[in-house]
This record gives C-alpha cells, sequence and structure tokens, in this order.
C-alpha cells in the first residue's frame, strides 16, 4: 500500500501550510493580515484600482475583498474613493502608511523564497518555478 505522505499532494499542501504560517507571523509583525500584502503590492503597481479589479486580480471573491479592504482603510492603509466617471465603482488608494509597508512585506516574501530555495541551486530554483507553474496550468 502506498502511504498518501509520500504523493506530491501531501507535501505540497504541507509547505503551503507551513509557507503561510511563517507569512502570517511575519506579516503580523507588520500589522498586516494574511493576503493584504497582495494587495499592497498590486496597489503599489497600479494605484487605484476597483475592489472588482482586485478580486479578479488576486482571484479572490468581491466580498472577501471588500471586507479586507474595509480592515486596512481602518488600519489607514488605503482608502477608498468613488470612481469620478461611475459612482458605482469603489476605487482604492495607497496612504502614506500603505506605501510605507511595501518594502517590509516585500521583505518578508524574499526571506520566504529564501528560505524555500535554501540549499538549492540557481538551476533547480528555475526548475522548481517551471515545474510549479506547469502544475498550476494543469489545473486550467
Amino acid at each position: 500500500m502506498h502511504p498518501f505522505e509520500d504523493d506530491v499532494s501531501y507535501a505540497l499542501i504541507q509547505l503551503i501550510k507551513e509557507h503561510r504560517r511563517q507569512a502570517d507571523e511575519a506579516l503580523k509583525q507588520l500589522g498586516l493580515h494574511a493576503a493584504q500584502e497582495f494587495m499592497l503590492f498590486l496597489l503599489w503597481e497600479e494605484d487605484g484600482l476597483s475592489q472588482s479589479q482586485l478580486a479578479a486580480r488576486l482571484k479572490l471573491e468581491l466580498p472577501t475583498i471588500t471586507k479586507s479592504v474595509q480592515r486596512m482603510e481602518r488600519a489607514g492603509l488605503v482608502r477608498r474613493c468613488v470612481d469620478e466617471q461611475d459612482t458605482r465603482i469603489s476605487r482604492v488608494y495607497l496612504t502614506e502608511a500603505g506605501r510605507a509597508l511595501y518594502e517590509p512585506a516585500m521583505q518578508v516574501w524574499k526571506n520566504l523564497d529564501a528560505r524555500i530555495c535554501l540549499h538549492m541551486t540557481e538551476l533547480e530554483q528555475a526548475l522548481l518555478r517551471r515545474l510549479l507553474q506547469q502544475a498550476l496550468a494543469n489545473f486550467s
């Protein structure tokens, strides 16, 4: 009988759980909740995205984005403004406090990447990235 612990899916789930645990711990020190850093990263690239655009880009449901934006707004990290052309659209902008968290949050992700790739050659790291991209594409 084949032990399930030897399956790729099981190893991947364990890696994801540990990655998320360590990310949560590090991000909490910055005052961020899980996945809020992704919104910061997107808004840093393109400030003023609508909540619908954030939901689509992050592949999350709109109510999840709305709740997260509200939490970030209460923390002073973002502000919402009604779109000038379409008042049904709420655009999200980084505040100075939100902008200030970009580098520390990005450093959390760089540190996590370094931990994952510890003892891997550059070729092995490139292969891992390619294999993960292919595995994800297999579900599309």
